[in-house]
């Protein structure tokens, strides 16, 4: 097995990654740690690609996303994409998708209403994708460390399905791992995103940026006994979001109707229903909708749920959705390690406090396509080594199965980032959290995985106890509210003190983070 271009995750970023690596003459390989377009967000996506169109500008595209980013968004990055997204939408065309133009997004429209868009997406993707003869696959594996040698990336190593340590070989890496959401009690993210990639280049000597800018998607199931997603929209004008009094918690709070509330004021709406949630449970009740909007998307993906959504309204919470936050790159996708590139929710600049709807998708198009290119360019198709194994590490001892424990501290550390790290922080709240996450730490430490299963979960935790760390870490310094971060203790947007970026670099010798705060560059009228 040779490669030019190791890239780490098939999501929609990675994919994308994968067509412009080959594109360019590269030997690719593309590896998940599941299966290809599969366990990633992608396939949950709702289908929207914010971008210029035929009748909105570059300009207002650009203008309006750093509206939603507060000002704190890497300017150059904003400008790249609305330059370089009607081409990734042709791209997508070519495919033969379905992408309808509409004032400020074009939509993708599945053919069948009960379908969810990413589902059609990601299907459609990951079979031309295995087709393409430049291309190998590598399903199940799951990275642990990015390789370097002389000041340059050169490789990968992780364990594969058997549980083998395996070190992989390649001049250029692309990074398209996803975001962390999966480490919240409450989200609507897959399960398995823990992450892995902010941990993996921490470790690689890289600056995480912005780490405190968590968005929050107001409206996601929080029944027990139902998926833990996000309720899609648009809504019908009859649903309401309702406390246990049956009052109107929208107009209550004088945000207008649900779609209103989530298009204008989504950040506030979470705010208020993680406050509501405090007093006792919420609900989306739609027992007032019509009958024949139930046959139409999105409500039509509610009735393959085995729920009576007509007769009994859901309970509801804020849910972990995206992070604004990650590695920076730079236009050509590479980070400031030689080699590394990077693309998709890992990499930080286009969203700034917030990310306007529909830019998740088309920040994987257009940095996916950019960071495969360059990275192809970067190998020179030095065709490597083969994949050569190395030795599995020692067996475990004979002790008792690590799993519950494992399950147990998932479960606690989840726990600790929705209460402490979650849609409303104080420095109260921030530093009980990071005395709860040492503690967990120690206990995580002290845990013996048995199974390969148990060595992945382990690693999960890890990765995601250090990127909490990274997040109360950064959201203590930070002594505002902007966009999605909301201080109670410092209500206000501070466009004097903290119209900034924050920087952590983790000190391996220390197993600590140095924290820094840098202006915006090219912020709008200075």
């Amino acid at each position: 097995m040779q490669s030019d271009v190791i890239i780490v995750g098939g999501g929609l970023a990675g994919i994308m990654a994968a067509f412009s690596a080959q594109a360019d003459g590269a030997e690719v390989l593309l590896i998940d740690r599941g299966s290809i377009g599969v366990g990633t967000n992608s396939i949950l996506a709702g289908g929207g690609f914010a971008a210029p169109t035929s009748t909105y500008g570059p300009d207002a595209y650009i203008k309006d996303t750093l509206k939603v980013g507060k000002m704190i968004n890497h300017e150059p990055r904003v400008k790249l994409v609305a330059q370089e997204a009607p081409g990734a939408i042709d791209f997508l065309r070519s495919f033969g998708l379905n992408l309808m133009e509409s004032a400020e997004h074009y939509f993708l429209r599945p053919p069948r209403s009960d379908v969810i868009p990413g589902v059609t997406l990601m299907k459609k993707l990951a079979e031309r994708i295995k087709g393409l003869d430049r291309v190998d696959i590598l399903n199940s594996f799951y990275v642990t460390e990015i390789l370097k040698q002389d000041g340059q990336v050169s490789g990968v190593r992780g364990l594969d399905k058997s549980g083998r340590k395996l070190s992989i070989h390649a001049p250029s890496v692309v990074m398209a791992t996803g975001g962390g959401g999966a480490i919240y009690l409450r989200n609507d993210n897959q399960k398995r995103m823990m992450g892995q990639g902010y941990y993996l280049a921490a470790k690689a000597g890289l600056g995480l940026w912005d780490m405190e800018f968590v968005q929050f998607y107001p409206l996601v199931m929080a029944d027990p006994r139902l998926p833990s997603m996000m309720l899609y929209p648009f809504y019908p004008k009859e649903a309401k979001i309702i406390n246990a009094s049956g009052e109107d918690i929208a107009r209550k709070h004088g945000m207008g109707d649900v779609n209103e509330a989530i298009m204008k004021k989504r950040d506030a709406l979470s705010a208020v229903l993680f406050e509501e949630g405090s007093a006792g449970p919420i609900y989306m009740d739609y027992r007032k909708v019509p009958a024949s909007e139930w046959k139409t998307y999105p409500l039509s993906l509610l009735t393959k749920i085995k729920y009576d959504f007509r007769t009994q309204p859901v309970a509801i919470s804020p849910g972990a959705h995206f992070f604004m936050g990650g590695i920076r790159t730079d236009e050509s996708g590479q980070t400031s390690l030689p080699g590394l590139f990077a693309c998709g929710e890992v990499v930080w600049g286009l969203h700034g406090a917030n990310r306007r709807g529909g830019n998740a998708l088309t920040e994987c198009l257009v940095l996916g396509t950019i960071a495969g290119k360059n990275a192809a360019v970067h190998s020179g198709f030095q065709h490597p080594a083969p994949l050569k194994p190395k030795e599995s590490e020692a067996s475990v001892p004979n002790m008792p199965p690590a799993d519950k424990k494992l399950r147990d501290l998932s479960r606690r550390l989840k726990e600790t980032a929705w209460n402490y790290a979650g849609v409303v922080r104080s420095e109260e709240r921030i530093k009980t959290g990071m005395e709860a996450v040492e503690l967990l730490d120690r206990q995580l430490d002290s845990t013996v995985p048995k199974t390969v299963p148990e060595r992945k979960l382990k690693e999960d935790l890890k990765s995601a106890s250090f990127i909490l760390k990274a997040i109360l870490t950064a959201s203590l310094a930070r002594a505002e509210s902007r966009g999605s971060f909301n201080r109670k203790d410092f209500p206000r947007e501070d466009n004097v003190n903290w119209q900034k970026n924050s920087c952590l670099i983790y000190d391996r010798k220390k197993k600590g983070f140095s924290l820094s705060h840098h202006p915006v560059i090219n912020p709008v009228g200075k």
